[in-house]
């Protein structure tokens, strides 16, 4: 399991809206469960997103970069440690869209869970389930 140890850390830098609440939210609940988090606010998140081959239909609105990885939206905490121990040959992650509710971090907006899958997005712009939550 990845230890997130000081000494160990990789940094994930996120790229977000200076006025996003949702994307501060989800920043505060990657910083609560110990990640190393940098965020960056800026007006341009089209760009971030272009740069790091991100198919527009698969975005969210923040995007962060850990190991190599793209981390588009509002991906758990965990489905990240697990992309992290496995180092699977992808371009990242993305839980597309903003799905609300309480399972959801940073969008903890209705008192009921979400379901909703975080997907793996291949080098050749595929994609597959990679977590489910429900």
């Amino acid at each position: 399991m990845l230890s997130c140890s000081e000494d160990t850390k990789e940094k994930l830098v996120v790229y977000q809206s200076p006025t996003c609440g949702c994307c501060s939210g989800w920043v505060t609940n990657m910083e609560n469960n110990g990640m190393n988090v940098e965020a960056i606010k800026t007006n341009d998140m089209y760009t971030k997103k272009v740069e790091a081959g991100i198919d527009m239909g698969l975005s969210s609105c923040h995007t962060g970069f850990i190991g190599g990885y793209f981390i588009e939206g509002h991906v758990p905490y965990d489905a990240i440690t697990k992309l992290l121990n496995e180092r699977p040959d992808i371009k990242g992650i993305t839980v597309p869209g903003m799905p609300a509710g309480t399972n959801v971090p940073g969008m903890e907006t209705i008192n009921e869970r979400a379901k909703f899958d975080v997907l793996a997005v291949n080098n050749d712009g595929s994609t597959s389930i990679w977590k489910q939550y429900e």
